[in-house]
This record gives C-alpha cells, sequence and structure tokens, in this order.
C-alpha cells in the first residue's frame, strides 16, 4: 500500500520550471520568430549540440542534447540562435529576486528551474496554491515569459507536478492526494528513474509505483543495490521529512576546472584529488555526526548542474566514482564539464520537535 511520508502535511514545496527558457528569452528580442521553430545552441560546423528547443521544434524531434546536424535533418527549417549566457543569467537573477518575494528557502537547480520551500510562509494564508499561480503571473507581468510550476508537500512530487501541465501550466498534489497520484504514477516519472533502472524495474513487473510492494524489496536491493531502496521509498511518497532535514547538513568541496574537462578519466582523477579534502572538512566537524549520503556533482558547459547520490555509512572513494561515472554516461549528453563537486550528507546525532500546521 502507498502511504505519504508521515510529515508530509507539515510540507510545502513550489517547483518553478520556465517554459523553454533560453529560447523564449531569445524571442523577447526576436518575436518575429514566435511561430517557427527554433533553437539555441551551437553550430553544426563545430559539432554543437542544442541547448533549447522551443515547442514548435520539439514536435520534430528537437530536444536539448541533441547534435544540431542531427537537428537540422528532423527539422530542415529550424532556426539555429547562439548561446548567450550572460542575457540568460541575467533574467535568472530577476527570477530569483521574484521568488525571495515568497521565501528565502529558494534552490535552484538550473538556470530556469528552483525549488522554493514556502512551508511556514504567511502569503495568501499559507497557501502553496495561491503563491504558485501568483508567481507564475508575477514572472509574465515582469518578464513576459510563461513557466510551469507544481505544488506538493514532498520535495521530489513538485517536481514531477510541474510537468503534468507543461508548457504554461500548474498541477497541484496535495497532501490528500499524494497516495492517488502515486498509484498510476509510471515508475519512469520518479527521478532517478533512468533506462537502466527502468529496465530492472521492467524484469520485475513493476510499470507503476503501485506495482512496487515491500515484498519488492529483496529483488531492488539485489538487482539495484541501496538505489532499489531510494526507488521504493520514493515510489511510497516517502521523503526525508522536517525533522529529520534539521538534523542534517551537507559537507562538501568542489573545483572549477581551468579547462573544460572532455574525457571520464580526466574527471576521475580531479575527483581523486578532492577526496584528501573532503575527508578533512569532515574530521574538522568532530564527534556526534554520522555520514548518511555520499553526493557528485557536475557542472556542464552550458552551465547547467547535474547530481547524484546514495545511502553511505561513510566516506567512499569507489562510491563516489561509481556516481561520478553514472552522471557521466547517463547526463552529460557530449557537453564538456567544467566543474565537479563531492559532498557527503551527515546527520547529527539529536532530536528536535517540530509542530507546524496551517492551510494548505
Amino acid at each position: 500500500m502507498i502511504a505519504p511520508s508521515k510529515n508530509a502535511k507539515h510540507r510545502k514545496f513550489i517547483h518553478i520550471d520556465m517554459d523553454s527558457f533560453f529560447v523564449s528569452v531569445e524571442l523577447l528580442d526576436s518575436p518575429d520568430l514566435a511561430d517557427r521553430p527554433v533553437a539555441v545552441g551551437g553550430r553544426a560546423s563545430e559539432r554543437g549540440v542544442i541547448s533549447t528547443a522551443n515547442y514548435i521544434a520539439r514536435a520534430f524531434g528537437v530536444r536539448s542534447g541533441l547534435a544540431t546536424a542531427k537537428a537540422y535533418r528532423l527539422c530542415p527549417d529550424l532556426v539555429l540562435l547562439p548561446v548567450r549566457f550572460k542575457i540568460y543569467e541575467e533574467v535568472t537573477k530577476k527570477l530569483d529576486s521574484i521568488f525571495r518575494r515568497y521565501t528565502d528557502h529558494v534552490e535552484f537547480l538550473s538556470l530556469d528551474e528552483a525549488f522554493l520551500d514556502v512551508t511556514g510562509q504567511q502569503h495568501f494564508n499559507g497557501s502553496a496554491t495561491h503563491m504558485a499561480a501568483d508567481i507564475r503571473a508575477t514572472i509574465h507581468r515582469e518578464l513576459n515569459l510563461t513557466a510551469s510550476a507544481g505544488v506538493a508537500p514532498l520535495k521530489y512530487l513538485a517536481k514531477i507536478a510541474s510537468e503534468v501541465h507543461k508548457p504554461n501550466g500548474m498541477f497541484v498534489i496535495s497532501p490528500n492526494s499524494v497516495r492517488d497520484f502515486l498509484r498510476d504514477l509510471d515508475v519512469r516519472k520518479i527521478p532517478g528513474v533512468g533506462p537502466k533502472t527502468d529496465a530492472v524495474l521492467e524484469n520485475l513487473g513493476c510499470r507503476y509505483c503501485k506495482d512496487i510492494t515491500e515484498d519488492k524489496i529483496p529483488a531492488l536491493v539485489q538487482y539495484l543495490g541501496v538505489h532499489g531502496y531510494y526507488v521504493w521509498e520514493r515510489c511510497q511518497g516517502i521523503e526525508i521529512d522536517h525533522q529529520e532535514r534539521s538534523n542534517i547538513r551537507s559537507v562538501g568541496i568542489e573545483t572549477t576546472f581551468h579547462q573544460d574537462c572532455y574525457t571520464l578519466p580526466e574527471c576521475l582523477l580531479h575527483l581523486e584529488n578532492l577526496l584528501n579534502g573532503l575527508a578533512e572538512r569532515i574530521t574538522e566537524i568532530g564527534d556526534g555526526y554520522q555520514i548518511i549520503k555520499n553526493l557528485v556533482k557536475l557542472k556542464f558547459s552550458d552551465f547547467s548542474t547535474s547530481s547524484t547520490e546514495v545511502s553511505s555509512n561513510r566516506l567512499c572513494g569507489d562510491t563516489f566514482n561509481t556516481l561520478c561515472r553514472k552522471l557521466w554516461e547517463t547526463r552529460r549528453e557530449g557537453r564538456a564539464v567544467r566543474l565537479i563537486g563531492l559532498s557527503v550528507k551527515i546527520k547529527k546525532n539529536i532530536q528536535e520537535d517540530i509542530q507546524l500546521s496551517f492551510p494548505w
């Protein structure tokens, strides 16, 4: 049986995802292109890739990470515009300013999407639904851009929800609807379920979250390791709650390369060099903490960031290597890497009482 996390009713998350952000920003300067297939990316002659495509171009199969040469084959009338990160970064700063009118707890995943933790905020009498609607309206009014939003009591569900009515839409998962929403959700929508994990789940007869029952845990762990347990948790609506979160902190270290990295061995060498520095930082914290997760983050040449983590009770070099390889093989999509970061999540061995109650 799918049962949401016990403290789900205490949390309120909004995930804002800008619609074809780079292209939409470019169209502010070139409105005459609004009805044409448009993409932003590198030139085909330079073995470039597509960074973002508008929805007209996506109908032809043009998508982020696709080689520009192939994009032209799929859509000969494609209008390709060069990437202008400085322009997009300025717009992102304006987005950040808008978000912080509602909460100080803003976490950008990339230039065009962010989580807002609005737990305890009193705007619109504490209604996350009304806050999300107002944020979208403000973005359209002040920036002339559209955004999609997801609202949920669990962070990862807010991100899933933002895709439901995209583009330019909003979807709300209330605490009482978490169970029904998850029951018939395709497991491929769960963060962390990529092609390899999906193949394992399919072999186990798991297509929807309702199929990943407690009796599947032994097989999940056998074939997927601790990641299998993570998948089971997400399919049950389980996420770190407010009390656990208050006792958890991250300790990390990162480095930006002098030159972009194009090979995995070079990237792993940088990772190895960072491990000792991370170990020293953990030692400086002292006793009273327990490592619970290892995490690797890569920032790509288009400034987007991707990370992956796994449960672990120690600092493990082999684990970090495996996580880095996973990101390189599944998220890089031909882009160079400009930064690598390593971190651990540690849990303080104390308990705190949290009581939150206000309208959804």
